[in-house]
């Protein structure tokens, strides 16, 4: 089978070299940054991780991906309790709430996947958090993103991918970087040239190619842990308004601790944590999260920042030709621009990724 070059090795270039790999190809993966280090611009580990679909019931393909990876997930926790261990996902109910919402309507086009999920069921106006006007609940998956990061790699490994630690060119554009690619390939990997490249560079995108569509969207959250222990459920507040911050609880899957988050602030370059945010993300959850002791002590294990790589327009997939000189073209398939979602898109946007190839390389 050909070879395909995977570019970044966050949540979305492993899942797609392992699709990849798992479909026959020889994979190869070039990343500055792996599981286990941490950097701003490596956004996969600070992920909030859960299964919440953003999807719109028009966006029909990217909600097929949504439920790819939520009947994935949920199938590998029913029948390999094991292998879920190992991936760091757990199924927990999700409560997600609302402060403006007199009443759930399952008719709307953000509800579209009430009947695609387990246990969907609205709220009970006595169960309501005080300030709430309505609710919803279901059953969903809490991610540990290192953990799970871990096991694509040691997957990917299994299959036979190589791995390449090493900066590409960003500033020179595109073309540059894949040159460079390929120079770097002929100096370390024996075998046959590339036959096309993926382009998961997240929010590195924006300067390899060239795109001003992409932009940081900053999100802080707060590990916590806490005496006496809450149930370990997911509770998600939403924002009264476009202005205003949400708040959300998860149980961070194979720990004691709970992620609380969180903000959604486009264009916000920052990576240092605002001790104010996290006062203010505290105060948030404390208000909806059932079940925590009037007394309970939060301890602040840690307080992090990262920034989801947002996209005018959406996920961006699509094969573009790249001129690399002497008249030599090659096939780069963008796969960027997830937002927040990228857990949950993963498996079903890596799919698309396999099916364009197979289109294209013989």
């Amino acid at each position: 089978m050909a070879h395909i070059v995977v570019i970044g090795a966050g949540i979305i270039g492993l899942q797609t070299a392992i699709t990849l790999l798992e479909a026959g190809y020889q994979v190869t993966v070039i990343a500055k940054h792996y599981p286990g280090e941490d950097s701003i611009d490596y956004t996969s580990p600070w992920a909030g991780a859960i299964w919440r679909t953003h999807s719109r019931a028009d966006q029909v393909e990217r909600c097929e991906w949504d439920l790819e990876s939520y009947q994935t997930w949920m199938e590998i926790m029913q029948k390999d309790p094991e292998e879920a261990f190992e991936l760091g996902i757990e199924r927990r109910p999700i409560s997600i709430y609302s402060r403006t919402e007199e009443q759930v309507d399952t008719t709307s086009p953000h509800l579209w996947f009430s009947s695609r999920v387990h246990n969907f069921a609205i709220v009970e106006q006595s169960a309501l958090p005080p300030g709430c006007t309505s609710g919803y609940t279901y059953s969903s998956v809490a991610i540990n993103p290192r953990t799970f990061l871990y096991y694509l790699v040691d997957r990917a490994k299994h299959l036979g991918v190589h791995f390449l630690h090493a900066e590409l060119p960003t500033e020179a554009g595109l073309p540059t970087a894949i040159k460079a690619a390929i120079d770097l390939l002929g100096d370390k990997v024996s075998g046959d040239s590339p036959a096309s490249m993926v382009n998961c560079t997240g929010i590195n995108a924006g300067k390899i190619c060239k795109d001003d569509s992409v932009y940081p969207i900053r999100g802080q959250t707060v590990t916590v842990r806490v005496n006496p222990q809450p149930p370990r459920e997911i509770t998600m507040m939403k924002p009264a308004d476009p202005s205003d911050q949400g708040a959300y609880i998860v149980p961070r899957p194979g720990t004691d601790t709970f992620i609380l988050g969180g903000t959604w602030d486009p264009h916000d370059w920052s990576s240092e944590p605002d001790p104010e945010v996290t006062e203010g993300i505290i105060e948030r959850c404390k208000k909806v999260w059932k079940g925590l002791a009037a007394d309970a002590e939060l301890e602040i294990v840690s307080e992090q920042v990262g920034l989801r790589p947002g996209r005018s327009g959406g996920v961006r997939l699509e094969i573009e030709k790249v001129e690399v000189g002497d008249g030599k073209k090659v096939d780069v398939v963008h796969h960027y621009g997830h937002e927040g979602a990228g857990y949950q898109l993963s498996i079903g946007s890596a799919k698309k990724v396999l099916s364009l190839l197979q289109e294209t390389v013989k």
